[in-house]
């Protein structure tokens, strides 16, 4: 008995010392061989897929009702070859008392296009209605996510190169990763909120400010920005 409670006590130290070796081991290794680089990859997009934010209000213009504007645009965006039925959807409604117990009801919709081109159409339709709210509401891209991979690929690769580069000049070489750090995607997606009156009177009423608002429109690209930390062992 007493052979065997001596043999267990020499295997339970013969355990703890080799898992304080690797524990040693794996300090140096973290501390002492190995490098941490952060990667960075950017990205400009043109988007091909822009909404638009809509509010019609009962008498805006006055003596026009909510359905008989909203009739309205849905045909004018017909007449542009918009599937109203795909491309237009109601995000809110709402009731505000009016004198003589009635209501003046508000609505609001999106509008999804693909290019600044149909953007400057469906502007000009609502600024003919008198519709005074609406605006660009975001930016985004059919492909977003497979160019959300492409940057995030690239942005590893370079914090690599980095890696390289610094161990080089110290004659070494990097080895495997030893762990990688997802610091996430910054979207940077500048859009300007018009509203329709002053887009109508002030831009669609001439050909000069029609191309005036495209050029600033084209602009607006979405900036996709990965950054990544890695460590490699040396």
């Amino acid at each position: 008995m007493k052979k065997m409670i001596l043999a267990a006590a020499v295997l339970l130290v013969a355990l703890c010392a080799t898992d304080a070796a690797r524990a040693q081991e794996i300090k140096t290794f973290q501390y002492e061989n190995a490098i941490q680089v952060n990667g960075r990859a950017e990205r400009k997009i043109t988007p091909d897929e822009i909404w638009v934010s809509i509010t019609l209000r009962d008498n805006e213009p006055k003596g026009r009702t909510v359905e008989a504007l909203e009739a309205d645009m849905k045909r004018g965006f017909a007449a542009l070859g918009i599937d109203v039925a795909a491309a237009l959807r109601v995000t809110s409604m709402a009731n505000a008392p009016r004198k003589r117990n009635q209501v003046d009801t508000s609505r609001s919709y999106e509008l999804k296009v693909g290019d600044v081109a149909r953007l400057g159409q469906v502007f000009e339709v609502l600024g003919e209605m008198g519709v005074t709210q609406a605006g660009v509401s975001r930016l985004s891209h059919s492909r977003i996510e497979e160019l959300r991979s492409e940057v995030r690929t690239e942005a590893v690769q370079n914090a690599r190169k980095i890696a390289d580069e610094l161990a080089e000049a110290l004659d070494q070489k990097i080895g495997r990763a030893v762990w990688i750090i997802d610091n996430g995607f910054y979207e940077s997606s500048p859009v300007p909120m018009y509203r329709t009156r002053a887009v109508a009177d002030a831009m669609f009423m001439s050909a000069a400010g029609a191309e005036t608002v495209d050029a600033e429109l084209e602009m607006q690209q979405v900036t996709l920005t990965y950054n990544v930390t890695v460590k490699f062992a040396l």
